[in-house]
């Protein structure tokens, strides 16, 4: 999963509205199913198959188990019937299933399948509600660039035919896209422009979905009263057209509101509501988040044994489907509601389990995010390959043609003009197709290059955050190390350790937050690098017991850096004295600054074991610290002896 990471309840519009193989009503109705099955015991063959999808598409906010029969069903007579479109159209009407059955993986292979199914020209609108439908899949896994990649190629084919009210339904999706990425404005904005739409139409289904789109995105800003407002409205439009099962949406947003309210008798009813709602949708992804919450709200009620069994269930859930997020973040609710019961041994075990989670997301993230690097790149070589063969197809072409001109000139004046006529059409049209083919080519050069630049920028933002999160979690687990080789010291000593654990949590928030604002910043002051320096001095001493003293040496300076350069000059330095905290053994660190006439020198240096600086096998650590100096013109030179221990010197010029 991506590191945001789980999308948390988002009614993806197009799930709820695109049409599955033949019509679709905005509202299902029990009588419409009647009337499918009365034609189902007269048809055979396609249209037989397309009423079996239809019901199936139908009953899915009634009734999952009938939805998966009639879909299923309509997949093996699809296949009999040899037609490619009709068994894409199935695919896409399993995929969707899939995904709200939590199973995105296999939803996004049945998505392909249909993509190499359907009928792609312009004009199908098959193929549009493929894209659409797989980026709402995307969402719900956390892969945002890949789901708002796959939305817009959905808007553009709405916007050749010309499909305004579907064009809106995608735009909902990108402003729940907007939501992730936290552009919360822009948001808020296309949900309201929509929602207009919606009640000029009188369609009170896409009203309530709005209206739950905004509980959501004002839980996500902390402004519970609005977010209580909206799913409160959103329960009532959904259940006056008789939606029974995906009420457990507003259910969800109104439980999370009155949590965040502190409304817990309230909140714990309304999210069991959701929780029943939704183990019959069979939603094990919604299924976790519930009974996470549930847990959280039942822990401060004081219904510590209920909170625990809950928070297992969710943990265990989310081990069994591989949701890192969940882990992480169902196992320090488990350490809370353990701490809460003084077994101080079951909280520090779920602790040491979060860190664990954090750990392995990080990794997992960012291998995925090398991976869906290569691919994109790989990608866009072969299509701008494409591009350039076509080109040459159409020179070659040209060539041939005006052969034929010179071959043809023989035959007599009149022949001649005409044939002149005929290649003067010819050459334009060839040269309009050239033009064309060749602003194809260019724009994809250029959407390449933005592409690369956005990647760029992604890396930077992930390998900022990496550090900055890395050196806080080395030194919660110090305190954690510390804490298993007292354990037997006593329950205040364990207090002790648990209170500092949780005091380096927020300083981690703290310095995530830091970490986004100075990239916002134009410049960084030397002070500024010198202050957070100190902190991070301080930090290895109370996470350290004192056990490795740091000493830094430093003289007021007025020199100020851009962001991207002072930033990394820190990160160096941070990620030298993590090093040198991890590995080297050593009980004194030394940072120097030093003020030159047109430079700035920092050194850091320990004490400990030092390494063979020949040795291949060398950490990510040094290699991160020379990646940073190359991007950001910082010289760095690297001194270690075995035994006497190692010297970063690092030289950045002055503006």
């Amino acid at each position: 999963m991506s590191s945001f990471h789980q999308l948390r309840f988002v009614i993806t519009v197009s799930l709820l509205q695109l049409i599955s193989l033949c019509s679709l009503a905005q509202n299902t109705t029990q009588s419409a199913i009647d009337a499918l099955k009365d034609s189902l015991a007269i048809k055979t063959g396609k249209e037989r198959v397309e009423i079996l999808g239809d019901l199936g598409f139908k009953y899915r906010t009634i009734n999952k188990d009938s939805a998966w029969h009639y879909v299923l069903l309509a997949d093996k007579e699809a296949k009999a019937t040899g037609d490619r479109d009709l068994q894409g159209r199935i695919s896409m009407n399993l995929a969707i299933l899939k995904t709200e059955a939590g199973d995105y993986e296999d939803a996004i292979s049945s998505y392909k399948l249909a993509m190499t199914l359907v009928d792609s020209t312009n004009g199908s609108p098959t193929l549009s509600f493929v894209y659409h439908n797989m980026a709402n899949a995307y969402e719900r896994m956390g892969v945002i660039d890949t789901a708002i990649y796959y939305s817009l190629k959905a808007l553009r084919r709405y916007e050749i035919a010309n499909d305004s009210l579907r064009m809106a339904s995608v735009r909902l999706n990108i402003a729940s896209q907007y939501r992730v990425i936290k552009e919360y404005e822009l948001s808020e904005k296309v949900n309201m422009e929509a929602l207009e739409m919606y009640r000029a139409l009188g369609d009170v289904f896409f009203q309530a979905a709005i209206e739950n789109n905004l509980a959501l995105l004002n839980n996500d800003q902390e402004r519970y009263e609005k977010a209580l407002v909206h799913a409160k409205e959103s329960l009532k439009l959904w259940q006056s057209v008789g939606q029974r099962l995906v009420i457990a949406y507003s259910y969800t947003n109104l439980g999370i509101a009155q949590k965040g309210l502190n409304q817990l008798n309230e909140a714990e009813e309304s999210l069991k509501n959701a929780l029943k709602l939704q183990q019959e949708r069979g939603d094990r992804y919604e299924v976790i988040f519930l009974k996470m919450h549930l847990a959280d709200v039942l822990n401060r009620r004081g219904n510590y044994a209920e909170a625990a069994d809950l928070g297992k269930e969710a943990y265990q859930g989310a081990v069994d489907d591989d949701l890192l997020t969940f882990q992480q973040k169902t196992a320090l609710t488990l350490s809370r509601i353990y701490e809460n019961q003084r077994n101080y041994q079951n909280a520090l075990v779920y602790l040491q389990k979060s860190t664990a989670a954090q750990d392995s997301l990080f990794i997992t993230e960012k291998a995925k995010e090398v991976l869906k690097l290569k691919e994109q790149y790989e990608t866009e070589q072969k299509e701008n390959e494409i591009l350039r063969q076509q080109n040459e197809l159409v020179k070659s072409d040209l060539a041939l043609k005006k052969r034929d001109i010179i071959l043809l000139a023989g035959g007599g004046m009149a022949a001649l003009f005409l044939v002149i006529g005929f290649v003067v059409f010819r050459d334009q049209r060839l040269k309009a197709r050239a033009q064309e083919r060749e602003a194809a080519l260019q724009r994809a050069m250029i959407e390449a290059k933005a592409q690369e630049s956005l990647k760029e920028q992604r890396i930077r933002i992930a390998r900022d955050l990496h550090d900055n999160i890395g050196s806080q979690l080395t030194y919660i687990t110090s305190i954690i190390e510390s804490a298993k080789k007292g354990i037997d010291q006593g329950e205040a000593y364990i207090t002790g350790k648990l209170v500092q654990m949780g005091q380096f949590a927020i300083i981690t928030i703290s310095e995530l937050r830091d970490t986004i604002w100075a990239m916002n910043k134009d410049e960084i002051s030397l002070v500024d690098i010198q202050e957070r320096t100190k902190e991070l001095a301080a930090m290895v001493h109370e996470a350290t017991d004192d056990a490795i003293m740091v000493k830094i040496e430093s003289d007021p300076s007025d020199v100020v850096f851009n962001s991207f350069a002072g930033m990394n000059l820190f990160r160096i330095i941070q990620e030298g004295v993590n090093n040198a905290v991890k590995h080297s053994k050593t009980t004194q660190i030394h940072i120097k600054f030093n003020e030159m006439a047109e430079s700035v020198g920092v050194s850091i240096s320990d004490t400990g074991k030092g390494f063979n600086l020949k040795d291949k096998s060398l950490g990510n650590g040094l290699r991160i610290m020379k990646t940073r100096a190359e991007k950001s013109g910082i010289d760095l030179v690297l001194e270690s002896t075995i035994g006497k221990g190692t010297t970063i010197q690092l030289n950045l010029a002055k503006p």
